[in-house]
């Protein structure tokens, strides 16, 4: 009867659901997942060319892993976007710029891992690391008319040097 009392006065203080907490937790604690490079820069890419880099993703846990990325605040292809991985692996993931705008961009890729299988297992938990990406697309025709209308003025006055020398001989 002690016993019971006992165990009510611990439920009532929480010790239980803790204890309960702490023997579910290293279930998911070999779950983990690292990228490199640690950040993507494009530099400066042509808006008809593109640019591609390579993202390798590695399972650092002890179990097969669900890695999912997901493109955050940029315009980006990421191929694969899913995928298993088993333990102390690593797979390549082509990252794309295909078709962005002229300007600045700044985004990121978020990498999750949760436990591979149809259960989640353990508190469902997973872990999570964040590549930042960036790029600068740059319209080189307009750099390439400047170029183009500068040589055409530098003629025109040649060629107005040119015949202002031959009329006054």
């Amino acid at each position: 009867m002690e016993r019971f009392f006992s165990l009510q006065r611990a439920s009532r203080r929480g010790i239980i659901p803790l204890l309960l907490l702490f023997l579910l937790i290293p279930q998911a604690s070999g779950i983990g997942v690292g990228a490199s490079p640690d950040r993507i820069e494009f530099g400066v890419v042509s808006p008809k060319d593109g640019a591609v880099r390579e993202l390798y993703v590695i399972n650092t846990g002890d179990a097969a892993e669900r890695v999912m990325l997901t493109v955050e605040g940029i315009d980006l292809t990421v191929d694969p976007l899913e995928f298993d991985l088993a333990a102390k692996e690593n797979r390549a993931v082509v990252v794309s710029v295909d078709h962005a705008e002229v300007g600045e961009h700044e985004g990121s890729i978020l990498i999750t891992a949760r436990p591979s299988g149809g259960g989640a297992g353990g508190l469902g938990l997973g872990a999570g690391v964040r590549v930042p990406v960036s790029f600068v697309v740059e319209d080189s025709t307009s750099w390439k008319v400047a170029i183009v209308a500068g040589l055409l003025l530098l003629l025109v006055a040649a060629a107005a040097v040119f015949w202002r020398r031959r009329t006054n001989v």
